[in-house]
């Protein structure tokens, strides 16, 4: 469903007890959060939608469980980004994860994303 509605790398930053403007998040989420190529940030509900153009950008924010905004009104807001599906409700708290998993000794002829794709979904969706 991502795929068809162009969602495949799109965050949801979800923010706890308030949120820093629009217009500030999005001059500083980019240099905060060291994203190179280009993301777009609007409004979801109560959250923001983050759209980003390159994998390694979307992969790196959700690296990090949490971050701390400073906005100009000297408050640090904490954002925590989520990985989008149609599912999401801003109303209730997730109960989804992101988790890394590595294979070790893992045969060279296993590295290929079916494969990879393939163990690692005895865990959950990979991305």
């Amino acid at each position: 469903m991502n795929i068809l509605e162009n969602l495949q790398l799109v965050v949801v930053g979800k923010f706890s007890y308030g949120a820093p403007d629009i217009y500030e998040l999005r001059s500083s989420i980019p240099n905060l959060c060291g994203i190179i190529g280009g993301v777009r940030l609007d409004i979801f509900l109560i959250n923001i939608l983050m759209r980003f153009d390159r994998m390694e950008d979307y992969i790196k924010i959700l690296s990090k469980t949490s971050y701390y905004i400073i906005a100009k009104d000297g408050f640090a807001y904490q954002m925590s980004p989520f990985i989008y599906d149609v599912n999401f409700k801003a109303s209730e708290e997730t109960t989804k994860a992101t988790t890394w998993i590595s294979f070790p000794d893992l045969s060279l002829t296993f590295f290929v994303k079916e494969v990879l794709f393939s163990l690692a979904s005895v865990v959950g969706k990979p991305l």
